[in-house]
């Protein structure tokens, strides 16, 4: 990918994030190169949820999904659906946009908090933390960026190989769910 390189170049020079948008896709759909050489996707920044269930008997369980073979970063490992935000959109409204788009349901949330994660002061990855009534079963046929969904308890994530950007943040979502009045 050279061309990745001209782009990178660019944004050291001008001491700015260039914003390389795609020919496909919805209005935030595109690259954002970073000064110090990151890159991310989402020319607006992205967002992905979190959802989780609690059942009668108080078991706590969280859908993740696992990423698909064509993804860029993260091929295989379990993660949370999210992508680029589109111009205009809340993180929440992007992020279940994404889930939507990615996992084919539509369900009834209740959001317990957010956790923003900066790559620059222009660009923002946002894990939206939300609850859900009904456990949904998870889609046996999924959108080609995700190669299976499940739920799985804490510990149980704690096995699953994930995306390192996905852990890394963890801890934090654990802490706005537990510090949440609702548990």
């Amino acid at each position: 990918m050279d061309w990745h390189k001209q782009f990178a170049a660019e944004a050291a020079r001008k001491n700015q994030p260039v914003h390389v948008p795609v020919p496909w896709g919805g209005s935030g759909d595109g690259f954002v190169f970073f000064p110090d050489g990151q890159r991310r996707w989402g020319l607006n920044g992205a967002s992905g949820v979190l959802i989780r269930h609690v059942d009668e008997q108080g078991t706590e369980t969280f859908f993740l999904a696992q990423r698909g073979d064509n993804v860029e970063g993260g091929s295989s490992q379990w993660a949370l659906p999210g992508g680029a935000l589109e111009a205009g959109e809340t993180a929440v409204q992007g992020a279940m946009r994404e889930f939507q788009e990615e996992i084919e349901l539509d369900i009834e949330i209740i959001v317990l908090g957010h956790h923003a994660q900066h790559v620059h002061e222009t660009w923002a990855y946002t894990t939206v933390v939300v609850q859900v009534q009904d456990r949904f079963a998870p889609p046996t046929e999924l959108h080609w960026e995700n190669q299976a969904a499940g739920w799985f308890t804490r510990d149980q994530i704690s096995e699953l190989e994930t995306y390192e950007a996905f852990a890394e943040v963890l801890p934090l979502l654990f802490e706005i769910i537990d510090s949440h009045p609702s548990n």
